[in-house]
């Protein structure tokens, strides 16, 4: 992933956290209400009651924001899948059913931020940062995968189905 794309510095003590996810908070309100178009830095820390310079601290930029949004929805999603009650699914096709329900639902709450992010997640590089997440919780849901139908996907296959199917592509 690009620099331009990262966030400049992690935070590490509860305020420069709680810093960052009024930053994030802030640019998910725009994007609900204005889309990518009304997505600023400038904006976005008003909203976020910030200085500017605050938030240049953390994202050098508005797809930086917009990426770490796509990489927290992307671990929310994921998470809601593997909290899925998979008890029943008796083949890979019921389990898949049930996953992609609960894929579903959590993409249908956010459901206005999603088609703001969509049409400039390319440009943003946001299928890198969701394939980068995806590989993260492979190794959980394969094995959760193997305790319900007893068969665990590769986990090369496994990542590339996730962000195929959280990027709206396949």
């Amino acid at each position: 992933m690009p620099t331009a794309l990262k966030p400049r510095k992690k935070p590490t003590q509860e305020r420069s956290t709680a810093t960052v996810d009024a930053i994030i908070e802030a640019a998910i309100r725009i994007l609900r209400r204005d889309g990518w178009a009304g997505l600023t830095t400038t904006r976005v820390a008003e909203v976020a009651g910030v200085s500017v310079g605050s938030l240049y601290q953390y994202f050098p930029n508005r797809a930086a924001i917009a990426v770490e949004i796509v990489r927290r929805r992307t671990r929310q999603f994921l998470t809601a899948v593997l909290a899925a009650d998979l008890s029943g699914a008796d083949d890979f096709e019921a389990v898949a059913q049930i996953a992609m329900a609960v894929f579903i639902e959590e993409k249908r709450r956010e459901l206005a931020m999603t088609l703001a992010l969509r049409d400039n997640l390319a440009a943003m590089q946001g299928r890198q940062a969701i394939l980068e997440e995806a590989r993260a919780f492979v190794p959980a849901l394969q094995a959760k995968l193997a305790a319900a139908v007893g068969v665990a996907p590769a986990p090369a296959q496994l990542a590339v189905a996730l962000a195929a199917v959280e990027s709206g592509r396949s």
